[in-house]
């Protein structure tokens, strides 16, 4: 299985199952994270509730403990006209029970009052004047306390009896089902909105890997199709020549050595091609010691002369107009590279007797480096796409004319990296024009380093 094959196995099976995987990871943290901090909200107010109730009920019964000599000595009669403190439950469903030393009731006031005795747990608990004895029974809390005499005898205490406040927690536990029926309702519409923004944010995360994905994956397979191409040359040439070696020394062995001599050149070339693309995709910008100040006026020239052979044998018209004086910050091989393709592509698509026009300008801050040629031209539907990686025009595919379809993304690959711009103009039959605009050094920088 080659590795074409491969990449669409990965693309029609395991995407989906990862993109499923991440949605349901991501609606399972978002789930777990709205689950502990809705339990933490109710916790955090039914705490909240419960303490609120237990000083109410602490403070009405210390608030009613004077009262228990009145309930002795003068009953229950004298309660309404004795007790002020009474406003303070008189609006809620409160209660409060006086009772005797060994437990026994002496009066009681209001409608909610507990069953289960409390006087035992007390009296076996150390005497002290802030025990206190918390009950819950049949939606009734209730607290106890101790009442002693304010005169001590030595370091005894002398205890008088006790007081129980009781107050209906129906109140309470209907709030608090009002609270957990709303964060149930709201944690289930949140799950739901969270699951279709899951589904969404998940599609858009997914769409950059996916794109990236089918990049990689046409790169596979134009890079499998290009070597294909010499591999099959060299494997054709070497299985004649093994199964014919006596004509090794004749005129059809040399030609069979010649092609694979051109194929392995070609592979080469290829795989020189691919390496330095792979090197740029992990650094896409130049490092300090890549950088460099450089005449292009000077540089272009270079260039121009091993060419004028070749446009000459095609009859082609090379012409250069390069009066400027231009300094630019990059490097001077990868530049080299960069108008070499440009160059050597208008050479190669201008049929013969055209011409190709080499000039240089300057436009604000930048250099303009125009290749313009009389060539076969692109078509407009076409010129967005001259930039990708092993793209070929269909034109050029079924004439075979050399190449991998990998010069122009050198070049802009190369562009980018000195921070540049490059442009493409062209119409079918008239002709191409490329564009390359690299930033010019600085005066100021300029002025600077002469200085230092």
């Amino acid at each position: 299985m080659d590795w074409v094959t491969v990449s669409n196995k990965i693309s029609n099976q395991d995407f989906p199952e990862i993109r499923r995987r991440l949605m349901l990871g991501y609606l399972a943290v978002m789930a777990a994270i709205f689950g502990v901090s809705a339990t933490s909200l109710y916790l955090f107010f039914a705490r909240s509730l419960e303490q609120q109730l237990n000083q109410e009920l602490i403070t009405l019964a210390h608030a009613a403990a004077p009262s228990l000599d009145i309930v002795k000595e003068e009953g229950k009669q004298d309660l309404d006209r004795e007790l002020a403190w009474q406003e303070l439950f008189s609006r809620k469903k409160q209660s409060l029970e006086w009772f005797e030393v060994d437990g026994k009731t002496l009066n009681r006031v209001g409608d909610f009052f507990p069953q289960a005795p409390f006087y035992k747990k007390l009296l076996t608990s150390p005497s002290s004047r802030n025990s206190l004895l918390f009950q819950d029974e049949d939606n009734i809390r209730s607290v106890t306390i101790a009442v002693y005499a304010d005169e001590a005898q030595g370091s005894v205490l002398k205890l008088k009896g006790y007081i129980r406040a009781s107050e209906s927690t129906r109140e309470l536990k209907a709030t608090l089902n009002q609270l957990q029926l709303g964060l149930w309702l709201g944690g289930v519409t949140g799950i739901m909105l969270i699951g279709l923004s899951s589904v969404y944010l998940t599609h858009q995360a997914f769409k950059p890997t996916l794109q990236s994905f089918q990049q990689l994956k046409r790169f596979a397979a134009d890079a499998s199709h290009e070597l294909g191409n010499p591999l099959t040359k060299i494997s054709f040439a070497t299985e004649i020549l093994l199964n014919y070696p006596e004509q090794i020394a004749s005129s059809g062995g040399k030609k069979k050595l010649e092609i694979i001599n051109r194929a392995t050149e070609q592979m080469k070339y290829l795989l020189d091609d691919l390496l330095f693309l792979a090197r740029t995709d992990a650094n896409t910008s130049l490092s300090y010691s890549e950088k460099a100040e450089i005449r292009i006026d000077q540089l272009l020239p270079q260039l121009v002369e091993p060419l004028m052979a070749v446009a000459s044998s095609k009859e082609i018209e090379l012409k250069c107009e390069l009066d400027c004086r231009l300094l630019v910050k990059g490097d001077a091989s990868q530049l080299n590279r960069l108008f070499s393709n440009l160059l050597g592509n208008a050479i190669k698509y201008t049929e013969r007797g055209g011409e190709v026009n080499l000039s240089l300008a300057k436009s604000k801050q930048n250099a303009v480096i125009a290749i313009q040629d009389t060539g076969i031209g692109i078509a407009r539907e076409n010129l967005s796409y001259v930039f990708q990686r092993f793209w070929r025009d269909e034109r050029v595919r079924k004439q075979k004319t050399e190449g991998s379809g990998l010069g122009l993304a050198i070049a802009k690959t190369i562009v980018k990296k000195h921070q540049g711009k490059i442009t493409v103009e062209s119409e079918l039959g008239l002709g191409t024009c490329f564009k390359v605009y690299l930033p010019l050094v600085k005066e100021k920088e300029r002025k600077e380093r002469v200085s230092s």
